[in-house]
């Protein structure tokens, strides 16, 4: 187990790794042949995969500038899904966007001499109170999708709730600075994935691949700095 942490962390620290995320997206990008037959959400998704990847190894690096990224990041996001009739992965990155501010100063007041931020371990109360906000959150997002009137199968309805419950809790938990926060991000991932290649959105599912492998990177880097402290 050490071992695989190890690389992981290995492959996450070299200065290639930002680079060739980078070009998985715009490959992907590139297949919906957007010269040709342009497409305002996936050049959006595009806009918000560029911006998303680099904030999310930011953060995992614990860097605080991954915030500011993050704000392009969800803007774009949030209209990429919306035009794609996800309602429950578009509405999280409005949330996202309010959260990346108040982590500009929190992760600022609260960084070790290397200029990274401190983690936090998450309690018992704490984790109760997580699990309280994911369901509640789930079923708000239920409400959400019938008011604005998205039809959704039953596979998207399902999934979305769970993409919103888990993104509005992870993001809080990101935000402050407990290293869980990264188990319930690869639940996410996972889920949007599915969803998106459900829906027909290459960018967004190359994009959460790369997530998917990042949030395992943070999980590494967030549990050696909470070991240390």
């Amino acid at each position: 187990m050490n071992k695989l942490s190890d690389i992981t962390i290995l492959i996450g620290r070299n200065k290639f790794y930002p680079f060739f995320c980078i070009l998985c997206v715009t490959l992907a990008f590139l297949y919906t042949d957007p010269f040709t037959n342009f497409n305002l959400r996936y050049t959006t998704s595009y806009i918000g995969a560029f911006c998303g990847l680099l904030c999310v190894i930011l953060l995992a690096k614990r860097k605080n500038m991954g915030n500011v990224l993050g704000m392009f990041a969800a803007v774009a996001e949030c209209c990429a899904n919306i035009l794609g009739g996800n309602i429950g992965a578009g509405l999280p990155p409005l949330y996202y966007f309010c959260s990346h501010i108040y982590g500009l100063f929190t992760w600022k007041q609260n960084l070790d001499n290397d200029k990274n931020v401190k983690v936090r371990s998450l309690n018992e109360t704490a984790f109760l109170y997580t699990l309280i906000f994911l369901i509640v959150t789930a079923f708000l997002n239920i409400y959400l999708t019938d008011k604005i009137g998205s039809f959704n199968t039953s596979y998207q309805l399902i999934t979305n709730c769970f993409i919103f419950g888990l993104g509005l809790v992870a993001q809080l938990l990101l935000m402050m600075r407990y290293s869980f926060n990264w188990y319930l991000w690869i639940i996410l991932n996972v889920l949007v994935i599915g969803l998106n290649i459900y829906t027909n959105n290459i960018i967004i599912a190359t994009q959460y691949l790369i997530y998917l492998f990042n949030a395992i990177y943070g999980i590494c880097e967030w549990k050696r700095s909470e070991q240390k402290n």
